[in-house]
């Protein structure tokens, strides 16, 4: 053991290397967030635009117990994803948004793009700019969900 001033190198190499796995702990659970939304039934309405065509929106609602308003950012990213065989790797989370890229396998072509989420308490909205790859020519599809918490659920 070597000393310098009364604290020893291997003291200090320990207290560093200490130090150095609490940041990294850190710096893993500041990536991943919780998000809290308010209990209640939500109505979400969900449309699609291909090229220059629209698809009608569609509208349903779901309810929130008070034991599942803290969601996680890949709560998320299932209800963006167009089909359960997406892939989805989350680029940035804040307090109140998510951004992830997307990638959907096809058998006309992968389906692929950037997803931006916004997220409050009693709302949030889930904005999609994908392309379909035909042919290797990019057919551009614009995906937009927003919820809203409307009330209590029945």
């Amino acid at each position: 053991m070597i000393s310098s001033g009364g604290i020893s190198v291997t003291h200090t190499a320990r207290t560093l290397s200490f130090l150095l796995l609490a940041a990294a702990g850190s710096s893993l659970t500041a990536q991943a967030a919780d998000y809290r939304l308010t209990p209640g039934r939500w109505e979400i309405t969900e449309g699609m635009s291909l090229s220059s065509n629209a698809t009608p929106s569609q509208t349903r609602s779901i309810c929130i117990q008070h034991n599942e308003t803290r969601v996680t950012e890949n709560w998320f990213v299932d209800l963006a994803k167009p089909s359960q065989s997406c892939n989805s790797v989350i680029t940035s989370a804040s307090a109140n948004s998510v951004e992830f890229d997307l990638v959907c396998p096809s058998s006309n072509g992968d389906i692929s793009g950037p997803v931006d989420v916004s997220v409050s308490s009693g709302s949030f909205s889930i904005s999609s700019d994908l392309a379909l790859q035909l042919g290797g020519h990019p057919l551009p599809m614009h995906r937009q969900l927003n919820a809203r918490n409307v009330g209590q659920c029945y």
